[in-house]
């Protein structure tokens, strides 16, 4: 079995289990490059717009866009794949991939780290 398949069953059974263990697993897909780690939870938004009505951060607006799908919480520790030509010009902001979903989200730089 393929190092990629263990990682996702072991994801699987643990947030099955309710454990964060599962974050410790690496990003499917990513080049050692590119592997990232998020540090504190944090508000991902779906869409570079999304991110910048974001700042600064306030917890009424992360409440409506998460209500409306444009805005998730990626918990600490969650290891995500940079997207690294993500055609916008910020520093502060990183376009990120996590291993469930097909989805993109923005973070703000300060809430990633190179991965182990």
């Amino acid at each position: 079995m393929t190092h990629t398949r263990l990682s996702a069953i072991a994801l699987a059974f643990a947030c099955l289990c309710g454990s964060t263990a599962a974050f410790a697993a690496d990003p499917v897909g990513c080049g050692k490059a590119d592997a990232l780690r998020i540090r504190g939870d944090v508000p991902a938004a779906i869409s570079f717009d999304v991110y910048r009505q974001l700042r600064p951060l306030n917890a009424q607006r992360v409440a409506l866009f998460q209500a409306a799908g444009e805005v998730k919480r990626l918990p600490d520790g969650l290891a995500v794949c940079e997207i690294a030509d993500d055609g916008v010009d910020d520093p502060s902001a990183v376009l990120v991939r996590a291993p469930e979903g097909s989805n993109a989200w923005w973070v703000s730089a300060a809430n990633v780290q190179v991965a182990d």
